[in-house]
């Protein structure tokens, strides 16, 4: 396709271009990736490459393997998604975002050599970002899978060490019904005789026997590494082992902005990659260290009130995010109540959310998103209230003006809280002024 000066340069083009040259948004598989990879004369996009896969966490794990690597001197890359704001979150290159200019020269490549496959939106955005990793002397690239594992287009790379954060019920109708089908796709990450980082302190029997069936050396968290949190309550200590099998322990470690055992999968991958341990650079990483919409503090712009966004938008991530803040309710004891904005897509187990987060909850407003995905707010309350308990509900249209209702409705010493998706929170976000993490 060859096309006008002014286009070309244009990301936005570029990305309503990207999503309209495949029928379908998802379609798993790597024949095409791989096909297109090679006519770009791609190869291992670093010198070392750690993929992460898992239903959630992979985010903050990456987060915390490009602060702490970053830190301790090697040159970084990473590939995450979805993004918040700006499709250019999802490309780091030594911690920047990549520019318009260099992602409209990465699609223009991409373009160039596909000639007749057909490529969806994801697989184009990889091969984008294998492309830019490829031009830019990278020593460490961090890969983040998007949907399962096996045939994800992340997976036409062989990692120097993998990592699967957890596996949780998500994307059922790619990924099979049931945990251990979906283990099984996960799992498909795993490389013949390259470590395996796992999350999962009950793991699951898919996982463990493909990791012995290609006789890849596993390390479980609970078992080979584990965090523990110090007496202080504002410090930890990680406990794991080095690529010798001998105890490797860091103690007096700041507590990070993310879930801890994220922290250490990152800690425990790193310890994996010689010689990346630098007790120093890990202490100084981890120091104030947050992601965008985790459990984010702030406060809103309008009215002065507190605000948590978080992108939970399965129940096993929901659980986690009403145990912090149950956690939260304990540690500051003059909180008034909590009120939650929800808007989830439609292919979500909305039930089991509620379940989860009902117990902490003392109202919600349900709403929907600008996104064709998205379930409708009525459907959505219908659901919602038939496992609600005595939850306060109150229907609502656009997530905006939730956000800003339950802003209005809270008292000083309330708290909202806006989850469901990453679309729910990158709707209301701006509307806040960061604060602090948890």
């Amino acid at each position: 396709m060859l096309l006008p000066k002014d286009e070309a340069a244009d990301l936005d083009f570029w990305l309503r271009y990207i999503a309209s040259v495949h029928p379908r948004e998802i379609e798993l598989g790597l024949e095409r990736i791989r096909a297109v990879a090679h006519r770009m004369g791609l190869s291992k996009p670093a010198r070392q490459v750690i993929v992460v896969a898992g239903s959630n966490g992979k985010g903050s794990c990456v987060c915390c393997l490009e602060a702490v690597l970053h830190r301790s001197g090697f040159r970084t890359a990473s590939y995450t998604s979805p993004h918040l704001h700006r499709f250019n979150e999802r490309i780091r290159i030594h911690q920047n975002e990549v520019d318009d200019r260099q992602l409209c020269d990465a699609f223009a490549a991409v373009e160039g050599s596909r000639g007749e496959q057909s490529l969806s939106y994801f697989e184009f955005a990889t091969l984008a970002a294998l492309w830019l990793f490829n031009r830019a002397a990278i020593d460490v690239a961090i890969l983040e899978v998007g949907l399962g594992g096996r045939l994800d287009a992340v997976n036409i790379i062989d990692a120097d060490v993998s990592i699967i954060s957890n596996i949780s019920l998500d994307h059922q109708d790619w990924l099979g019904s049931d945990l251990e089908s979906i283990g099984a796709e996960k799992a498909g990450i795993i490389r013949a005789g390259t470590p395996i980082l796992y999350g999962d302190e009950s793991p699951l029997e898919n996982v463990l026997q493909e990791a012995a069936r290609l006789g890849a050396p596993m390390y479980r968290i609970g078992v080979d590494c584990q965090g523990t949190l110090q007496a202080d309550g504002t410090s930890w200590t990680f406990s794991g082992r080095d690529t010798n099998g001998q105890p490797l322990l860091a103690s007096d470690l700041p507590l990070p902005g993310i879930v801890l055992s994220n922290a250490v999968l990152a800690l425990q991958a790193l310890a994996l990659l010689q010689p990346a341990w630098d007790a120093a650079a890990i202490h100084t990483a981890l120091k104030g260290l947050t992601l965008a919409g985790r459990f984010e503090h702030g406060t809103d712009r309008e009215t002065g009130r507190n605000v948590v966004f978080d992108v939970a938008h399965n129940p096993a991530a929901t659980g986690l995010l009403a145990r912090k803040l149950q956690q939260w309710r304990t540690a500051n004891p003059g909180i008034g109540q909590i009120a939650a904005v929800i808007a989830v897509m439609a292919d979500k187990d909305i039930e089991g959310m509620a379940q989860s987060l009902e117990s902490c909850l003392d109202i919600c407003y349900i709403a929907q998103v600008e996104e064709p995905r998205c379930m409708p707010a009525d459907v959505a309350f219908r659901r919602f209230e038939s496992c609600a308990g005595k939850l306060v509900l109150q229907q609502l249209g656009h997530v905006v003006d939730a956000y800003r209702g339950a802003c209005r409705n809270a008292a000083p010493e309330d708290l909202v809280v806006i989850t469901g998706s990453f679309y729910t929170v990158a709707a209301t976000r701006q509307l806040s002024k960061p604060r602090r993490a948890a």
